[in-house]
């Protein structure tokens, strides 16, 4: 296979691994597609220091590990489309199916209901096509996106399909049509619930109530209001043909019932027993093993990669190796992958979400070129519902080094800050976070986050507020943290969802009655509305966000304050008049992209201290949209700005809080030799010190 990238860029080799974090032990399983023809690729382990390869940035910085022999790499396809399935249907000579059909994206090709063998119901934007082994049965009809039909199909010698529509309003059409047609049978076997076969003929909606009878029973009856939270459809049928949902469907979603009275499954679950399918669905690639790696017993804690070259392309595939519980460092690096998984392959500055299309680099060539390999939590399925879903089940072409400078590639100025300072570090991943709760933690002293933790699970959440409530130090390194609430799915954390709900700043916003999580069944949304603002945690919240350039903080009273002066130990004659961070490879200053601030109406601590306040942003940098009621934000705005604060929690423990996406990308300036790179080592060397910090007043 022979693909030519836009911008002509090449990749050859893509790839994915199994488990993302791992103890010394532990085997990672990881998964490569070639793209240009089959081949041996080159392989060895890298520990990933730096990934910002920009003539500006830190430069790409990595050591080898260990060189592996040379891999076996075939194409490996990438086949979106969710569905379910019905092993086992038992063959049918004469009986009906019934079923309640929503479609959301209609075109002149056809997209299949429900398909066994023998019978299939299919629909496009011309009508409803009953297609059979002995004949087929088309009722013309032009059915109309976000409405629900009741379809009915009765066969055996003759056949007779009848639609019925429900009007959406008072001025909504009603109807009901019919349309006998030649003998129909169902051969049994699988059933197919939103396909043909699967990745064929994928249908864009949602299906309820799914009846397939005999002429003197129930042969299954599909109930999709039960074990929402699975991926599994049970028949309520004494048959129990229970099947299988495939690359995640959205559920609990509102289906015929719901007519607004209630807004939770908990409620009533008859309003819920919907499932809304989509051709483009994709949370596992279900790719074959390239090779395993054993993670050596003696290997250090730390964010890895396999580095893979086929031909003259390239793939970083990362994975981060934990300490065992004993052997951990007194600092531990937390890896916000949950903010990975949310803007996972986003598009978003291709398609003029910020800007015009631009493609940097191989990867955003290649994110660009396949829409197949799924969508981050900020686009649209192409039937423009939101994407709830994110899965690291799949290559993510911007989780790597010679990346743009967000999410992870930002993060790496960190691990290259911590390097250069010789500071050693563990890494706990916000999965294993959500998976183990505050035993992910145990042991360390200091946590440092990444530049943007802005999605955190409950489990995360308290977690961390317990963790730091028993003498632990946090450093808060970025902005816009601890921002929307996300779940994961149960039996397998590598697949996360997101409901926004009701407000904040987002690209879409959930369906009206669709707030809660199908995962664990909570209401979904911003932390702030659900009374945890992240100010509560941290001191500070989301502010403003803003893309064209960053600035300065101009320091503040609370400098002066002698509870920080281990913070402004070594900066020379700290004062008002001083300004810290106008320099930086993130927009050209320490605040930028997107801020906090602190706000004793949303829960910052009163007692704590702030240091130093942003000032002279530019224009795009506006007030997050929560925080304004009219039609236009405000302009002048006071409350536009990143504040730097430091305080005190009860049990010894304290928090430092940055407040600026780009504030790590002014760590490295001047060689790490700058009051930005300073102030924040001295926090550090603080924070490690057993010494508990004593709660003023």
């Amino acid at each position: 296979m022979n693909e030519e990238l836009s911008g002509g860029f090449k990749k050859d080799i893509v790839g994915y691994c199994d488990p993302l974090s791992a103890l010394p032990g532990d085997s990672i399983s990881f998964k490569l597609g070639a793209w240009n023809g089959s081949g041996e690729a080159s392989a060895q382990i890298v520990k990933l220091i730096s990934g910002d390869d920009r003539p500006h940035g830190t430069g790409l910085i990595e050591s080898p590990v260990e060189e592996l022999e040379s891999v076996a790499v075939e194409h490996q396809l990438l086949a979106p489309g969710s569905y379910g399935v019905v092993e086992d249907l038992p063959s049918i000579t004469e009986g009906s199916i019934s079923l309640w059909f929503y479609p959301t994206l209609l075109r002149a090709e056809r997209q299949t209901i429900l398909s066994t063998q023998g019978i299939s119901i299919k629909i496009s934007e011309s009508g409803v096509y009953i297609l059979g082994d002995d004949g087929d049965v088309y009722l013309e009809v032009e059915l109309q996106i976000r409405r629900w039909y009741a379809l009915s199909l009765e066969f055996g010698a003759s056949s007779k399909l009848t639609l019925t529509s429900k009007p959406e309003g008072l001025g909504d059409r009603n109807f009901t049509l019919s349309v006998e047609g030649s003998g129909l049978s169902a051969s049994g076997g699988s059933l197919y619930l939103a396909c043909l076969n699967p990745g064929d003929e994928t249908f864009n909606g949602r299906l309820q109530d799914v009846v397939v009878s005999s002429v003197d029973r129930v042969v299954m009856s599909l109930d999709f209001s039960q074990a929402i939270n699975s991926q599994t459809i049970i028949d309520a049928s004494e048959n129990s043909l229970n099947g299988t949902l495939h690359q995640n469907p959205t559920r609990c979603v509102a289906g015929v019932e719901w007519d607004g009275t209630v807004q939770s499954y908990h409620i009533d679950p008859d309003h819920y027993r919907a499932i809304h399918f989509h051709e483009d669905d994709f949370t596992d690639a279900g790719w074959h093993e390239s090779l395993a790696w054993s993670v050596p017993k003696d290997l250090a804690s730390g964010q890895y990669a396999l580095k893979v070259t086929l031909r003259d392309s390239e793939d970083y595939i990362p994975f981060f190796v934990r300490a065992p519980k004993g052997k951990r460092s007194k600092l531990a690096y937390l890896v916000p992958t949950a903010s990975y998984l949310a803007y996972a392959n986003q598009r978003m500055n291709f398609g003029g979400f910020f800007s015009k299309p631009t493609l940097r680099h191989a990867n955003d060539a290649f994110t660009y070129a396949h829409e197949d390999l799924g969508y981050s939590l900020y686009e649209y399925h192409r039937d423009q519902s939101g994407v709830h879903f994110s899965s690291r089940l799949r290559p993510i072409l911007n989780m790597k080094p010679r990346t743009g400078t967000w999410a992870f590639n930002a993060d790496t100025h960190i691990t290259a800050w911590l390097d250069a300072i010789d500071q050693d570090f563990d890494v706990v991943t916000d999965e294993d976070l959500h998976v183990e709760g505050i035993e992910a933690l145990e042991g360390y002293q200091l946590i440092i986050t990444g530049t943007h933790p802005e999605y955190y699970s409950t489990r995360m959440r308290d977690s961390l507020e317990q963790w730091l409530s028993n003498n632990g130090r946090l450093m808060y390194m970025g902005g816009n943290g601890f921002y929307w609430r996300v779940a994961f799915q149960e039996d397998n954390p590598a697949i996360m969802e997101v409901r926004r709900a009701e407000d904040g700043t987002r690209a879409w916003i959930a369906e009206p009655g669709e707030y809660y999580h199908q995962f664990n069944g909570e209401y979904g949304g911003m932390w702030r509305r659900l009374g945890k603002p992240p100010n509560q945690l941290v001191g500070i919240g989301f502010a403003a966000q803003g893309f064209d350039g960053g600035t300065y903080y101009k320091v503040q009273s609370g400098a002066l304050d002698p509870r920080v002066d281990f913070i402004v130990n070594g900066i020379s004659d700290v004062s008002q008049d001083d300004t810290w961070g106008s320099f930086g490879n993130q927009g050209g200053g320490a605040a930028g992209e997107e801020i906090d601030r602190f706000d004793l109406s949303l829960g910052s601590p009163a007692h704590a201290v702030i240091l130093a306040t942003s000032e002279n942003h530019r224009p795009g940098m506006l007030r997050v949209k929560e925080e304004f009621h009219m039609m236009e934000p405000p302009t002048n705005d006071p409350k536009v700005r990143a504040d730097m604060v430091f305080f005190e929690v009860e049990g010894g423990g304290a928090v430092f809080s940055t407040g600026s996406i780009s504030y790590a990308g002014s760590l490295a300036h001047n060689d790490y030799d700058n009051e930005i790179a300073k102030l924040t080592t001295n926090v550090v060397q603080r924070f490690l010190d057993p010494e508990p910090f004593e709660y003023p007043g």
